[in-house]
């Protein structure tokens, strides 16, 4: 019966529906003409701000707008007529309030705030998060940092987490931003969120211990992204493993250490100085990328070497780098599942003679496939002649026998890349591609109008022929 009530039900709203004739004289619907159910489906796809906008079509969609579950509020939805700071403050508090009372005792599935952060705004915010939090919005976004010049706008929001004290205040609450905050969870009471699923930081003044209060809480955590959030000390994470973690992002933190039980962590993206970074259990780390600055080329392996073993494709890029004069790395260990290893190096003058030693990442992934070394070097770099002779290199133990392609870009010559590019072809005899670019394609590259001589047919001729003879018969040799 109840099927049968409701099938008729929606029978008899359609049966209402109007048409019209479109230019082909074919009977079309309005959108005017859809029942209210639909209209309401439909415009709860919009962005709240275009649902708004289309509200002023009609005067039955006057108040449809409020069906939206997606709201979002800006700077942008302040009248630049209006003039002064507080003016445009009150205003934008005033957008905010009448647009939640719109949706008051409905379900919001999210709710961004955007805003330049001012003392006045303190109770405001306090207040849209118990709205939230009562509106079981499973998205919530606080993005109020300024442009630039962050110390320059005072201290930053405090974020009440004496709020969430219960289990039926974050139940709902599944993707958190926030921007320009700051975290001081109370003593006691504070359960944390225990169903976030995401949660992006950016800016956010806390401590080691606040930190790792708030993360250790986050059980169900999967994603989580920390931007210029500056500990001044370690962060760690393993005194409540994070099991569900798949994607960890930190980028220019002021940290000392990083050290997290993850066991499912499957992305690891680092950008920042040089330090230790330990990841326990991660045995299903597919992808790593790190920029580290300040460091020297060895101690980077040496240390992601100890700390994350089990990585299956690296993506090592480093700035004001050194290399050091050695063939092999003290470990007992290998990186026994890297098979895709990316290496990004800005070279100087005065370690163009050490370039050779790259292969003492080599003798620590005997088991890789795929090799890119993507070369940044100066002008001088062109046909360097100092270094030693891959000759002089200890004899390597076991070949490479898994390395199948291989690609050097930014290559100008210098004795360093061609004898790094001979050890590697006569160690991998089952080698089937080959490449060897004269542009330099570093990702993010600090001088990239640097002007390429008309050389580089030179410096591939070089190589032309001693590569020839040490491939494979069925080896693809490019020479770009």
């Amino acid at each position: 019966m109840g099927n049968y009530l409701t099938s008729r039900i929606t029978a008899e709203k359609h049966a209402h529906v109007k048409t019209s004739k479109n230019r082909n004289g074919r009977p079309g619907v309005r959108l005017q003409d859809l029942p209210e159910d639909v209209l309401c489906t439909i415009l709860s796809k919009l962005p709240a701000k275009e649902a708004v906008r289309a509200s002023v079509l009609s005067s039955d969609w006057r108040c449809a707008w409020t069906a939206c579950p997606r709201l979002s509020f800006g700077a942008d939805d302040v009248s630049k007529n209006v003039k002064g700071k507080p003016q445009r403050t009150k205003m934008f508090i005033d957008r905010v309030n009448a647009g939640l009372r719109k949706h008051n005792g409905r379900a919001v599935a999210q709710i961004e705030i955007k805003y330049i952060f001012e003392s006045k705004l303190v109770d405001h915010l306090n207040n849209w998060i118990r709205f939230a939090m009562s509106a079981h919005t499973k998205n919530l976004a606080f993005d109020l940092a300024p442009p630039n010049n962050f110390p320059e706008y005072g201290d930053h929001y405090r974020f009440p987490s004496e709020q969430f004290t219960d289990n039926k205040s974050v139940s709902c609450l599944a993707c958190l931003q926030l921007s320009f905050v700051r975290f001081e969870p109370p003593p006691t009471g504070f359960i944390g969120f225990p169903h976030l699923r995401k949660l992006h930081l950016h800016v956010v003044k806390t401590t080691r211990q606040d930190l790792e209060s708030v993360l250790c809480s986050c059980v169900n955590l999967e994603w989580l992204s920390l931007l210029r959030c500056h500990l001044k000390d370690e962060m760690k994470v393993v005194r409540r493993p994070l099991c569900q973690l798949r994607y960890l992002k930190v980028v220019h933190c002021d940290i000392t250490k990083i050290e997290f039980d993850a066991a499912k962590l499957s992305t690891f993206v680092y950008d920042g100085p040089y330090m230790p970074i330990t990841l326990h259990h991660a045995a299903k780390l597919e992808n790593a990328k790190f920029w580290f600055r300040r460091a020297v080329f060895q101690r980077c392996i040496a240390s992601l070497l100890n700390g994350l073993p089990d990585v299956q494709k690296l993506t090592l890029q480093l700035g004001m780098q050194r290399l050091e004069s050695r063939w092999t790395l003290n470990s007992p260990r290998v990186f026994s599942h890297l098979r895709h290893a990316q290496i990004l190096l800005i070279i100087h003058r005065e370690d163009s003679d050490k370039i050779l030693y790259l292969v003492s990442f080599l003798r620590v992934a005997p088991f890789i496939e795929r090799l890119e070394v993507h070369f940044h070097g100066l002008y001088t770099l062109w046909f360097a002649t100092d270094g030693p002779l891959r000759q002089e290199i200890p004899p390597c133990e076991d070949k490479y026998v898994n390395l199948k392609d291989m690609r050097i870009t930014g290559f100008k010559g210098a004795r360093g890349q061609a004898e790094f590019l001979m050890y590697v072809v006569e160690n991998a005899p089952a080698i089937e591609a080959v490449t060897v670019d004269t542009a330099q394609r570093l990702i993010d590259a600090w001088d990239p109008e640097e002007p390429t001589p008309r050389i580089d047919s030179a410096a591939l001729n070089m190589v032309r022929g001693p590569l020839l003879k040490r491939l494979p018969p069925n080896a693809n040799l490019l020479l770009v």
